[in-house]
């Protein structure tokens, strides 16, 4: 059994190795600041930081609540965030990628990560 993460970098790079559908991934922090980015190519992580945060807004005004998980489904792939107390993780998948699967590991690593979703 392999031991938890200790940062958000190598979370992200444990995701890579568990599911090759994964390409691209984040790590915000309490305070939406990019913690981590994988890959970690020119302006993308900041790019997905903001998308993940409009995502994030648009599912608080709609629930009016925050829910603490997002999944957003294309034909091309698909999107999941998962929000523990504050730091959030967001994922861009190929389509075939198991929604539960994938929910399951980013609540995991939340947890690893300290933000006991798990």
């Amino acid at each position: 059994m392999r031991p938890p993460a200790s940062t958000p970098a190598l979370a992200l790079r444990d995701l890579s190795e568990l599911t090759t559908d994964v390409r691209a991934a984040i790590v915000l922090g309490t305070d939406g600041s990019l913690l981590a980015a994988e890959p970690e190519r020119g302006d993308l992580g900041e790019r997905l930081r903001e998308l993940t945060l409009a995502v994030l807004e648009g599912a608080d005004a709609v629930r009016g609540e925050p829910p603490t998980e997002v999944e957003i489904a294309t034909q091309a792939g698909a999107v999941y965030v998962v929000r523990g107390e504050g730091s959030a993780l967001a994922v861009v998948a190929g389509r075939f990628t198991l929604s539960s699967l994938m929910r399951y590991d980013l609540r995991r690593m939340l947890a690893d990560l300290g933000e006991g979703s798990g």
